[in-house]
């Protein structure tokens, strides 16, 4: 993927291979952790350098 790539809840959902409602639930904060993402008017996108930070500091936290 390149860096800043902006992904669909799709494209997120097949990488972590998770249920769009999964994405959804994460990127609107009814559900920690909060996955970083971008609204544009109805629709919700994710900048993948940003998703992939996050994903480093998630397993960062459970490694201390």
């Amino acid at each position: 993927m390149q860096q800043n790539q902006l992904l669909t809840v799709s494209e997120i959902a097949n990488w972590f291979h998770v249920s769009h409602g999964w994405v959804h639930d994460h990127a609107s904060g009814r559900r920690q952790p909060l996955l970083p993402s971008i609204k544009l008017g109805k629709s919700i996108r994710f900048r993948q350098e940003d998703v992939s930070n996050w994903l480093t500091n998630l397993s960062e936290e459970r490694d201390v």
